[in-house]
């Protein structure tokens, strides 16, 4: 009689750490989940500021380059005033 009560409580005990094993188990899988989510929205939002940087830069260098242009269109068409720093080398 001794002996059937304690595997009972064993067998309960068991089966209480089964449940809860199996409860961690889907928490961890859902974790793990939501860690993939979070690092596929993170490279998403590094990629879009990656391509946002890169069109911001070619811009600013089309920008750039059309500025440098009108000076020389200015120095050449003679409407400028002569700038003798311009021809100046160090």
């Amino acid at each position: 009689m001794a002996l059937q009560q304690h595997t009972a409580q064993l067998t309960k005990k068991y089966d209480n750490l089964k449940a809860k094993y199996a409860q961690l188990k889907v928490s961890h899988a859902q974790q793990r989940a939501e860690q993939r989510a979070e690092s596929e929205q993170l490279k998403a939002s590094q990629a879009q500021q990656k391509t946002e940087y890169e069109a911001a830069h070619e811009q600013q260098k089309a920008a750039y380059e059309q500025l440098r242009e009108m000076i020389m269109n200015m120095l050449n068409s003679g409407t400028c005033a002569p700038n003798f720093f311009l021809s100046y080398n160090h």
